[in-house]
């Protein structure tokens, strides 16, 4: 890790009191992050139980928590976590929730099309369309007028027909989603004195990572935590905020410089990752947002980009390019023969740090054919397997997931296979263990619960020193859950059916060597399918929301159309602002070479994205590398 620069130094050593942090792409903020933590707790002398550091993935919670230890010499109970998470801990602690589900994006669709049908309304027979309606719900939970106001009138109407009947379905089966912890946690801390004191003493400093995209609810909550202390320390970039269909409200930085006037600011200007052609094509196309944060980068890294002394290199000196093409087949052909030619002159001919990023999944279908005709290994990431969200699937997943802490998970496991356990001997405080073995020994009548638990527990210890392979083959046959799914969803199937059918979880399982590696590729979606290469040498093909956080030496931006990107229902001034960032986020995840690449027309007559005469390129084929 390279050593802190003026300004990242300057962010590290904040004492006390709100301060909002610009940082760029590839500008070291985990690095700040991690580093702000550790001085607060070995220069500052502060209590590592009172800091809490929030971000918005469990992955990317993970992977700070990592480097975060990497950096220490010893280990501190400093929190980690998703804000829905640390909501959710917070409302278990309270008693607030007796409930362990929470609803998967599945679910909602299918919880969404019984309502619709008992109200005699069409089903939904597009998924788009009911994924639509799952985010129009989302955001009338939010409270978002201004978006709900521009929604169309149809889309309006069938929102009022469905979500009080939707939500009243939802609270009958016991189930909740991300945005009722958010309203229920902002509730609790409002309502109650007692309950925000507790907290605000717990969190002392708060850490916040890609501030760009939070929302109103999530920043109330994390106002009321920080209380007047405020010691609240924000790391983000408004230029990234990608995720409104998530709820982000970029705006939120703005406020939060209004509600804290004495914050102090500090902007990362370096670029560890970019070369400067990119860094200034990039900046140039940002730069027609106007609602922002006024920012500029500057490049670390030489421009020099090819691999080794290959004089001869086709691709040799070449950082950026834009192609246009008559067809999205001569795209895929050209993707192809580059692809080719980068492995080619690699040292050791591998495929990996290559990335294919795109807006529309439509864009990706005929050059993943070519790959597939090639016998070029390859992830798709935007696929991800309804294989993993079937419930017997499912039921294998809890015990891998309550063995690595996801408590939650235990309602799952409790009686499959059936053990006579009842969900009332949990009281849905952290102690889940010592509790539910406390429920069942003080009784003669529970001693068979009793027996059932401690074999239970002693089933989660014995799988988290298994491999992945080893685990899944206990779950299934030392615990019994094989006869459960057997007779539970595959009554109706032959045994050499199930087999064949169970067979593919083992066969997933084969392929990663711990728990922890599965379950991150299958949170991410990207899952290796049988008959790809090695997980490490394949090219990835991503969405461009699937991409934020990574990098790769080689990616290539396809399918710039408009209409696809940005997308037709993207038109209004705010929804292609966002487009826009979207475009900024997928230049910016290249380290070496970046190629752009356009369609002159198709049979619907779109024509080249808007974006690549805003970045500064002309809308015809230049500095071909063929």
């Amino acid at each position: 890790m390279h050593q802190l620069n003026n300004e990242q130094q300057r962010a590290v050593a904040h004492r006390d009191g709100p301060m909002l942090v610009l940082a760029g792409p590839g500008s070291g903020k985990t690095s700040v992050l991690v580093n702000r933590v550790k001085r607060l707790i070995e220069v500052e002398k502060t209590d590592p139980h009172n800091i809490l550091v929030l971000t918005f993935s469990k992955l990317a919670a993970e992977e700070m928590h990592s480097r975060f230890d990497d950096l220490v010499s010893t280990s501190y109970p400093v929190t980690f976590g998703t804000f829905h998470a640390v909501f959710y801990h917070i409302l278990k602690r309270q008693g607030l929730y007796r409930t362990g589900e929470i609803l998967t994006r599945n679910k909602k669709i299918e919880l969404l099309k019984i309502t619709a049908g008992r109200k005699g309304l069409k089903p939904f027979m597009d998924i788009s369309d009911a994924e639509r309606m799952v985010e129009l719900i989302g955001y009338r939970k939010m409270g978002d007028k201004a978006f709900l106001a521009d929604i169309s009138g149809d889309d309006k109407e069938l929102l009022e027909k469905l979500y009080d009947p939707y939500v009243l379905l939802c609270k009958k089966e016991g189930l909740i989603d991300f945005d009722d912890m958010i309203n229920d946690c902002l509730k609790a801390l409002k309502s109650n004195s007692l309950i925000l004191n507790k907290w605000q003493e717990r969190y002392r400093y708060i850490l916040v990572d890609e501030f760009q995209d939070i929302d109103l609810r999530q920043y109330e909550v994390m106002k009321l935590l920080a209380g007047k202390d405020a010691n609240i320390f924000c790391v983000g970039d408004d230029d990234q905020s990608i995720y409104s269909f998530r709820g982000a409200q970029p705006e939120v930085m703005k406020r939060f410089v209004k509600d804290y006037p004495e914050a102090k600011q500090v902007k990362l200007k370096l670029n560890y990752r970019c070369p400067g052609e990119i860094i200034s094509h990039a900046g140039r196309l940002i730069s027609h947002n106007k609602d922002r944060f006024d920012k500029t980068q500057i490049c670390i890294n030489s421009d020099k980009v090819s691999k080794g002394d290959k004089e001869e290199s086709s691709i040799k000196g070449y950082c950026i390019e834009h192609k246009c093409f008559g067809s999205v087949g001569e795209e895929a052909v050209y993707c192809i023969n580059i692809i080719k030619r980068i492995t080619a002159e690699a040292a050791d001919g591998k495929y990996e740090s290559i990335g294919v990023l795109y807006r529309n999944s439509r864009s990706v279908d005929m050059l993943e054919e070519f790959l597939k005709r090639e016998s070029i290994p390859y992830t798709r990431k935007d696929r991800k397997s309804d294989f993993y969200d079937k419930d017997w699937v499912k039921d294998i997943l809890a015990y891998i997931r309550f063995a690595y802490g996801e408590e939650e998970q235990l309602f799952r496991v409790l009686n499959k296979p059936y053990r006579g356990l009842v969900r009332e001997s949990i009281s849905h405080r952290p102690l889940i263990k010592e509790e539910v073995l406390k429920y069942y020994e003080g009784s003669v009548y529970l001693k068979e619960g009793y027996d059932a638990c401690v074999k239970l527990f002693k089933d989660i210890e014995y799988i988290k020193g298994l491999n992945c392979y080893a685990g899944v083959n206990y779950i299934l046959k030392g615990i019994g859950l094989y006869r459960y799914i057997e007779n539970n969803y595959f009554a109706d199937r032959s045994r050499d059916d199930i087999e064949v059918i169970i067979g593919e979880i083992r066969e997933r399982a084969r392929q990663y060597s711990t728990f922890k590696e599965w379950l991150a590729d299958i949170e991410r979606g990207s899952c290796t399918e049988k008959g790809n290469s090695s997980i490490n040498n394949r090219i990835e093909l991503m969405t461009i929301h699937g991409s934020k956080g990574l990098e790769f030496d080689n990616v290539f931006l396809i399918g710039l159309q408009e209409g696809l990107f940005p997308g037709k229902r993207n038109m209004g001034i705010k929804q292609m602002e966002e487009e826009r960032r979207l475009f900024y986020v997928a230049m910016t995840r290249a380290k070496k070479r970046l190629w752009l690449m356009g369609i002159k027309r198709d049979n619907y007559g779109k024509r080249e994205s808007r974006f690549i005469g805003e970045a500064g390129f002309k809308t015809e084929t230049v500095g071909s590398i063929l």
